[in-house]
C-alpha cells in the first residue's frame, strides 16, 4: 500500500478524521479493523450517518480526483468484473480497501453502480424533474439561480458527495485536451448520466423511444453542470470550501480563488485577487502540492 493509501485509510472512520490524516499523518494511529459499511442499493441517509460520507467511499473519490485527469477513457471504460466485485464486497463488509490494488476504472464503475443503486437516484424523483425543468429555460442566469436553490434545498451529505463528484468531473475535463484523455464534459455527461437520472433508464430490457430522448436530455444537463462547477457559484461557498479542503486543490469560482485550509486563503477585492492568482497559481484548478511547488521554485 503507498504511503498516500496508508494515510488515508488510517483514519478513515468518518470524514473529519480521513481529512485530518492526509493532513497530519505523524499523528494518525494504528488502522482500525472495520470501517464504516458502504451499502449498496440502500437511501443515502443510511449510508452517509451523521451526516458523513463514509471514509471507505471518499478514498475512492480522492483516488478519482488525484490520478483520472491524465488517465484515458476514466468513466467510459469498464472496469475489471471480477476486481469490482471484490471491491463492493470489501465495501459493504466494512473491510479495509488498499485502493492501490484497484484501477481508476474498476473504481469509477463501482461508483457508477453505487451511485445507481440508491433509491430513487441521487437527486430524488422530485430533483430530476426539477432538473428537467430548470433545462427547459432560456435565461442562464434564472437556470444557475434555480440549480444553486435546489442543491441547497438537499441534505448536506447528498451536496456534498455531488461537489466532490463534480469538482472531480471538472477537472478531469479540463485536463482532457491537455492530456488527451478524451473525457470532455460531453463524454463525462454521456458516461455517467445513467446513474444519476433513474427516471431515464427503462424498467423493462427494452429501451424506450421516450427513454432515449431522456437520456440525451440528461446527458446535456449534467454536461452543463461540469462546465458551470466553477464559472457559476451553483454549489455555495461553503461546498466549495468543502471540496477544497477536502480535495487540497485552489479552484476559482467566479471572480473568487478558493483554497484548502493548507494553504494562505485568498484576499479580498478584484485586483487583490488577481495579483495572488499570478503569484500561486496559473491555472483555475490546481493541487496544494503543485502550488507549493511552484511558489518554491520547484518541479512537481
Amino acid at each position: 500500500m503507498s504511503s498516500w493509501a496508508e494515510r488515508v485509510h488510517r483514519r478513515a472512520a468518518d470524514l473529519g478524521n480521513v481529512v485530518t490524516s492526509c493532513g497530519h499523518p505523524a499523528t494518525a494511529p494504528a488502522y482500525p479493523y472495520r470501517l464504516e459499511k458502504v451499502k449498496f442499493g440502500v437511501p443515502l441517509e443510511e449510508v452517509c450517518k451523521h451526516n458523513n460520507i463514509p471514509g471507505p467511499l471518499l478514498v475512492l473519490i480522492l483516488k478519482l480526483n488525484k490520478e483520472s485527469p491524465n488517465r484515458q477513457n476514466v468513466f467510459r471504460a469498464p472496469g475489471h468484473q471480477g476486481a469490482m466485485k471484490k471491491l463492493i464486497h470489501f465495501l459493504q463488509s466494512g473491510r479495509l480497501v488498499n485502493v492501490d490494488n484497484y484501477s481508476v476504472f474498476t473504481i469509477a464503475s463501482v461508483l457508477k453502480k453505487f451511485l445507481r443503486k440508491i433509491p430513487n437516484g441521487i437527486f430524488g424523483r422530485s430533483g430530476e424533474m426539477e432538473l428537467f425543468a430548470i433545462n427547459e429555460l432560456q435565461n442562464e442566469a434564472e437556470q444557475m439561480e434555480r440549480l444553486h436553490r435546489l442543491f441547497a434545498s438537499l441534505p448536506k451529505y447528498t451536496q456534498h458527495l455531488l461537489v466532490l463528484l463534480f469538482g472531480t468531473f471538472r477537472v478531469i475535463a479540463s485536463n482532457a485536451a491537455h492530456a488527451s484523455t478524451g473525457m470532455t464534459s460531453e463524454a463525462l455527461g454521456v458516461s455517467v448520466a445513467p446513474s444519476f437520472f433513474q427516471s431515464c433508464v427503462s424498467d423493462g430490457k427494452t429501451a424506450r423511444m421516450e427513454d432515449v430522448l431522456k437520456f440525451k436530455v440528461a446527458t446535456k444537463i449534467m454536461q452543463n453542470i461540469i462546465d458551470k462547477f466553477a464559472t457559476h457559484d451553483i454549489f455555495g461557498r461553503e461546498n466549495y470550501q468543502y471540496y477544497a479542503r477536502v480535495t487540497g486543490r485552489i479552484l476559482k469560482v467566479q471572480d473568487e480563488w478558493i483554497c484548502s485550509f493548507q494553504y494562505p486563503p485568498p484576499p479580498r477585492g478584484k485586483l487583490a485577487q488577481q495579483k495572488y492568482a499570478l503569484q500561486h497559481s496559473l491555472e483555475a484548478e490546481k493541487t496544494w502540492l503543485q502550488c507549493q511547488c511552484e511558489r518554491w521554485g520547484l518541479r512537481p
